[in-house]
């Protein structure tokens, strides 16, 4: 496309747009002409993104009908917010026909400013999101949906580039925002995790602290009892605290790892024999099943230990008396070998796997609230797997039990690495 007059701002062309017969709005890949005008003419474009979290569910849950009405009701919103959240000049288009994502094209920068700031854009996105959401959901709740609808929302600038398509600068876009979007879900989810996590045992603390000295210490039983529970709490914060730390160090690879030759058959036996006191409590057996003509695998015996010790415990911890905990080794695809925890609990549901190893996610239903926990053994125990150059995983059914599957590069984490070096 050739050089646009810089002169004709307010003379945009339209031509070609095409509409969503569903929406009324401009499809995304009809209006790229007027991105890049503008984009010529200002260097720089605000782009903010919003996607329908649910709605592929939704459809198949209460039908195209109700799934159509809501999208319909989601472009007349979007297309309202035009002249208030945002100027009448700016544009707002459908992913497609019947996509269930949309964007807006901010074309000047708010406040008169020379360019557009994160902050402001972040603040205009929290808006609309707010307002699509009282929106749709009053809309859901007539059309008799049960569950509440939420957004994906993202923001970021797209910088004119002569080299790059206008295509090219939009589909780039697009991937920074869903990214922005997916990190803004995780910090707010941590925080909120993280000041429950620890509200509970500071609340403990203080109540029990006020009580002492309000004139329990004259009673030194009272008094002691309390104090071991001030104390267990203490030692609660402590762990979690640690775990913190242990998985914020991991991700930023900050945590040294020593490896050398290691027997994980002998490791899961004594984890086994570790943990037999705890089995025999709850009436669970442990058994190992391996054969010792396994190789050495390169690895760190104290973490490697600690994923093995997290993973059996939670196989005791959710298995009924009477079933047996099975830790079976044996050799993977060339190179590698396998470790298999296995139990014959109640398992988990499918829809829930995919966030098992995620930090401070609990499985609400068919594994046991009742036992607890912090949340963040899985997700350790994943990046420990995981900068050893291996793999975690589990595979469940409802009513079976759970198979947790670790797999470890007899070589250690840089045997990839190596090979493309002597490549």
């Amino acid at each position: 496309m050739g050089p646009v007059n810089r002169d004709a701002f307010e003379e945009c062309p339209e031509g070609g747009v095409l509409r969503d017969d569903l929406t009324g709005l401009p499809i995304l890949s009809s209006v790229l002409e007027q991105v890049e005008f503008y984009l010529q003419r200002r260097d720089q474009v605000g782009f903010l993104y919003f996607d329908v979290v649910q709605f592929h569910l939704l459809k198949e849950t209460y039908g195209r009908e109700v799934s159509e009405s809501l999208l319909e009701e989601l472009g007349q919103a979007l297309a309202r917010l035009r002249g208030k959240l945002f100027r009448d000049r700016d544009l707002v288009a459908v992913g497609g026909r019947g996509a269930d994502y949309f964007v807006i094209f901010l074309f000047s920068p708010p406040r008169h400013k020379a360019s557009f700031s994160q902050s402001d854009l972040k603040l205009i996105s929290y808006r609309v999101v707010q307002k699509l959401t009282n929106l749709l959901n009053e809309r859901a709740a007539f059309l008799g949906v049960k569950e509440k609808i939420d957004f994906h929302s993202g923001y970021t600038v797209i910088v004119h580039d002569p080299e790059s398509s206008v295509e090219r600068l939009v589909y780039e876009a697009q991937k920074e925002a869903a990214l922005k979007s997916e990190l803004d879900e995780i910090l707010v989810t941590f925080v909120s995790n993280v000041t429950h996590e620890l509200r509970t045992p500071l609340t403990c603390i203080k109540g029990y602290a006020e009580t002492l000295l309000e004139g329990a210490l004259e009673d030194p039983d009272l008094a002691r009892r309390w104090l071991q529970v001030i104390g267990g709490e203490a030692e609660r914060l402590e762990r979690l605290i640690n775990d913190l730390l242990d998985v914020s160090m991991m991700e930023a690879q900050q945590v040294e790892f020593h490896f050398e030759p290691t027997d994980l058959l002998s490791l899961a036996r004594r984890t086994a024999e570790v943990l037999m006191p705890h089995a025999s409590k709850s009436g669970v057996t442990l058994a190992v099943r391996g054969t010792d003509a396994l190789p050495l695998v390169q690895a760190d015996r104290d973490r490697l230990s600690q994923v093995l010790l997290n993973l059996v415990d939670n196989a005791v911890k959710y298995s009924p008396p009477g079933s047996e905990v099975t830790l079976r080794l044996g050799l993977g695809a060339p190179g590698w070998v396998l470790l298999e925890v296995l139990d014959r609990g109640t398992g988990i549901p499918a829809g829930q796997l995919s966030r098992i190893f995620e930090r401070f996610y609990r499985v609400e239903k068919g594994r046991g609230a009742r036992h607890g926990g912090r949340g963040l053994g899985l997700a350790i125990a994943k990046r420990i797997v995981e900068a050893h150059g291996g793999d975690l995983s589990v595979e469940s059914q409802m009513g079976s039990g759970s198979v947790f599957r670790l797999d470890l590069p007899v070589e250690g984490p840089f045997v990839e690495e190596g090979r493309d070096e002597e490549d």
